[in-house]
């Protein structure tokens, strides 16, 4: 028997329901408010990324390279936040604060 990754699952489920995209993206977000663990938020990203188009698609619209997207969404990824300002418009959200 032949198991999928998670990430694969989870990338099939936000290509059928973008709402489910958006609500375990905005989940993650407030997770990471919480924990601070830059390294889910990113995976989530990068799944939700390669759902609405994939690397090359996501490079044309903000102009980066799939090279430096890579490297930007992996789990070691250190991103400049003019980057994550880039992706996060291509993917169509955007990023806002709060005062707390």
């Amino acid at each position: 028997m032949k198991y999928r990754e998670f990430d694969e699952v989870m990338i099939g489920e936000y290509k059928e329901n973008s709402k489910f995209a958006d609500e375990d993206l905005k989940f993650t977000i407030e997770e990471f408010e919480k924990d601070g663990d830059e390294k889910i938020l990113l995976a989530t990203i990068r799944r939700v990324a390669i759902a609405k188009g994939g690397f090359t698609q996501l490079a044309k619209k903000t102009g980066l390279t799939r090279a430096s997207l890579y490297k930007t969404l992996s789990k070691s990824g250190n991103p400049r936040f003019s980057s994550m300002l880039k992706i996060m418009d291509a993917l169509d959200y955007k990023i806002s604060f709060q005062h707390i």
